[in-house]
């Protein structure tokens, strides 16, 4: 069948013209509407010609244009409006309704991937009910004007369901083909110098950007997660890979993530420069101020697919609003109107430091609280990438390069993305010494880094592990059971474990140098008794342990007020507590450290 082009259907020679599209359901209204289909009418005009004497059944077709002024008017118009749509040249006549359509005011916008030269969201109307609200369909229908605003619209007569192509994704046709991927005998080493001779095709042909394996990496990775999978009894209910790069601006990172996008055919990638809440997760549209819509944003509308957000500048608490669609892949908007829907989204923030660059910071990782506040919304990442714009040589960048042919042809590289991205809970299956490994490993992560900045914590850092290691098998076609099972192996733990060392250690980072050094000075005990000797140069020593302990927030001004000190004095207590890393700075205030707190508990309830 031949579609018409979504970017088309408003162009003037349209205008009541049949038209058959791909499109996705952006939104919907609250309730339908009833429009008049068949109608009883009889005349009341003694000299009239017509041959409506008796009551006379007759029929309003759908594809009648007048279908629409029935929308949004009162009963006393529809008189009016029925001798229009019917054509009678009665002047008085009585009429009832015998049957009715339902028609529902939709949003349409495009499918990823079908019609990329547009991006916008149209109004439409569909005769009919029961259409779901972010899913794809084929509409049958025309194009034509609102009676009221005369605005491009379109009337839709007939739908049919589309089936994603993760759903048509066929193994029987691919299998054979797909293991061109695989790794002979693999080793972490074999497989990472295997992206890496993969990624240097990439630059050469598609990115342009070298020398910048680790960012390539931690893109691609994002593309090869999986929805759900089983960790020994537990069922992961979010298998997908949540992660971001804060980099200079010079960097490529949005370059990259663009052009594996364009290159494998699927995902999306947004601005977050003009991002509102409505336009990431879910909005509410009016009209004739009292009818309202929920319009669906990119991570719903790319639900079990990928977004990757492009200049992600969103302010704290739009990252707020972000937490249980980012935990749960649940979008929800509860306003006027409540509605939620599924959004299984793999997501990559693409950032850059806020007012400074990567070197200006001590530790290149802290530039990641600068960007988000809040420890819970930190924790969801499954990975952090720091990218600075001096890691790589100037003639390396500006080194002239020959093209190259690709390790593998573009449409199997879409064929591996939708294996993964079509696997169910158990199709992914871990070797016991897989599990092993992910538990021990977790167990050495949570002991190396600091959890004061929670990407890596002792509780959740197994899972983190798990989802990044299911990338690494899928990405190199690890597999059992002719391709039914994606296979993880204790090899493909390594990788994901030799990544994050990688991504952690390097210099620019300073996420492993700033946890070793937060590490050292908590194993030094003489901060306690320092601490201790100096507290009891105050005669209400007592008062100011459980001042320190009840307190959540601290600031110099609190402390003058509680314990009835001078500002030099109190600015002093807080100079000496940072000294020995009892306080911690947040915003405008401070929050004790938890080697400070236990120390204080000890000292109030013994």
């Amino acid at each position: 069948m031949k579609y018409d082009k979504f970017s088309e259907i408003s162009k003037a020679e349209y205008f009541n013209k049949e038209i058959v599209i791909k499109c996705i359901v952006v939104g919907k209204s609250i309730s339908p509407y009833y429009v008049p289909y068949k109608v009883l009418v009889k005349c009341l005009t003694e000299r009239c010609s017509c041959t409506y004497k008796e009551f006379t059944e007759l029929t309003i077709a759908a594809t009648n244009p007048r279908i629409l002024s029935f929308i949004d008017v009162s009963e006393g118009r529809v008189q009016t409006i029925l001798q229009q749509a019917l054509k009678l040249p009665c002047k008085k006549f009585v009429y009832s309704k015998k049957e009715v359509y339902t028609v529902e005011r939709i949003f349409i916008g495009q499918i990823m991937g079908e019609d990329k030269a547009s991006h916008d969201v149209q109004t439409a109307y569909f005769v009919g009910h029961g259409l779901e609200a972010n899913t794809a369909y084929v509409m049958k229908g025309y194009t034509t004007a609102d009676p009221f605003t005369q605005q491009v619209t379109h009337v839709f007569t007939g739908c049919e369901h589309i089936e994603s192509s993760i759903e048509t994704f066929s193994l029987k046709e691919t299998y054979s083909h797909l293991q061109e991927f695989q790794v002979a005998n693999p080793t972490a080493d074999k497989i990472l110098i295997k992206l890496d001779e993969l990624y240097d095709t990439y630059a050469r042909n598609i990115t342009k950007i070298y020398g910048r394996f680790d960012l390539h990496l931690a893109i691609d990775l994002v593309f090869h997660s999986v929805l759900y999978f089983r960790l020994k009894e537990d069922a992961i209910q979010k298998g997908w890979i949540d992660a971001m790069v804060i980099g200079d601006p010079t960097v490529g990172k949005g370059f990259i993530a663009s052009s594996l996008v364009d290159y494998y055919g699927v995902g999306e990638i947004v601005s977050g420069e003009a991002c509102s809440f409505a336009g990431l997760v879910a909005g509410l549209q009016q009209f004739n101020k009292q009818h309202y819509v929920v319009t669906w944003g990119k991570i719903p509308l790319n639900d079990t697919g990928l977004l990757i957000v492009d200049e992600a500048a969103l302010n704290p608490e739009m990252w707020s609003h972000l937490s249980r669609i980012r935990s749960e892949g649940k979008a929800e908007i509860t306003k006027i109107r409540t509605a939620k829907t599924d959004a299984r989204t793999r997501l990559m923030f693409l950032c850059n430091p806020i007012n400074m660059t990567i070197s200006n910071h001590s530790y290149g990782i802290e530039s990641l609280l600068d960007i988000i506040k809040t420890p819970e919304d930190i924790r969801r990442f499954d990975y952090v990438l720091v990218v600075a714009h001096n890691e790589v040589k100037i003639e390396e960048i500006n080194k002239e390069v020959k093209q190259t042919s690709f390790k593998h042809p573009k449409y199997l590289e879409q064929q591996l993305i939708l294996w993964a991205w079509s696997r169910k809970v158990n199709d992914v299956v871990f070797s016991d010494i897989a599990i092993e490994k992910i538990y021990s490993s977790a167990i050495v992560f949570g002991k190396t880094y600091d959890f004061s900045l929670p990407l890596i914590q002792g509780e959740n850092i197994r899972i983190k592990i798990a989802r990044i290691a299911i990338a690494f098998a899928a990405r190199v076609f690890s597999n059992k059971d002719k391709g039914r099972v994606l296979y993880v192996d204790a090899v493909h733990v390594e990788c994901a474990c030799t990544f994050l060392n990688m991504i952690y250690q390097k210099p620019v980072s300073g996420y492993y140098q700033r946890s070793q050094l937060k590490k050292l000075e908590e194993a030094n005990e003489n901060w306690q008794a320092s601490v201790d000797k100096y507290i009891k140069t105050f005669a209400k020593t007592e008062r100011i342990y459980k001042y320190f302990l009840t307190a959540r927030t601290i600031t110099s001004n609190d402390i003058m007020e509680c314990l009835g000190v001078p500002k030099p004095i109190a600015n002093e207590i807080i100079s000496k507590l940072i000294y020995h890393n009892c306080l911690q700075k947040k915003h405008g205030y401070y929050i004790k450290s938890m080697a400070f707190t236990e120390y204080l508990k000890s000292k109030v309830f013994t």
